[in-house]
C-alpha cells in the first residue's frame, strides 16, 4: 500500500485531464502478491490515504476509490498465483487500462467537470484527449510489469497454487 501511495504521488501532468505515474507497477504487485479481494481493498486504502491524509490540493471523489478497488481486483484476477507470461500481462494491462483508465477515470473526470463552473468537458472530448496516452502506455506498462513480475517470481517470495 505504501509503495502504491508513493508511486502515485510521483506523477507528472495535469490530474484533471492527463497524468502519468508509476502507480500501475504497485497495482500489479498488489494483485500478484495479495489476490483479487485483498488487492482491491488494499487499493481502496491506498486511494483514501493518497486523497485525504496526503492530499496535495485535489478533491476526494469516491469514483476514483471505486476505480482503485476495481484495479486491485483485476490485477489479482489476472496475476495472483499465475504463471507470468507476456500474453497474460498484455491482456491484464488491456483490461486494466480499458476499465479503470479509459472508462472509469474519464467518467469520473467528466462527472467532476459538470459540478465545476470553470471547465465543462464532454465525455467524448475527455475520451479523445485521454485515449492516445492510454494507447501509448499500454505496451510500455506491459513491458515494465512483465519485467518486474518475472524478476519477482524468480525470487519465490509468493506462494504458487501448487505450493498451497
Amino acid at each position: 500500500v505504501a509503495l502504491q501511495v508513493i508511486l502515485n504521488k510521483l506523477s507528472i501532468g495535469d490530474p484533471a485531464v492527463l497524468k502519468f505515474s508509476f502507480g500501475f507497477i504497485a497495482t500489479a504487485l498488489i494483485g500478484y502478491c495479495l489476490g483479487p479481494w485483498i488487492g482491491g481493498w488494499s487499493m481502496v486504502v491506498s486511494d483514501i490515504i493518497s486523497n485525504t491524509i496526503l492530499n496535495s490540493g485535489s478533491l476526494f471523489f469516491p469514483g476514483f476509490t471505486l476505480s482503485a478497488f476495481i484495479a486491485g481486483v483485476i490485477a489479482g484476477m489476472f496475476l495472483y498465483q499465475q504463471r507470468i507470461s507476456w500474453q497474460r500481462i498484455l491482456i491484464y494491462e488491456f483490461f486494466q487500462i480499458l476499465l479503470t483508465n479509459v472508462i472509469g477515470t474519464t467518467l469520473w473526470l467528466y462527472l467532476m467537470s459538470l459540478s465545476s463552473s470553470s471547465s465543462s468537458h464532454t465525455f467524448m472530448a475527455l475520451l479523445f484527449i485521454r485515449l492516445p496516452k492510454e494507447l501509448i502506455m499500454w505496451p510500455i506498462e506491459t513491458l515494465l510489469v512483465l519485467v518486474i513480475l518475472r524478476q519477482l517470481s524468480r525470487l519465490n517470495l509468493v506462494a504458487k497454487k501448487s505450493e498451497k
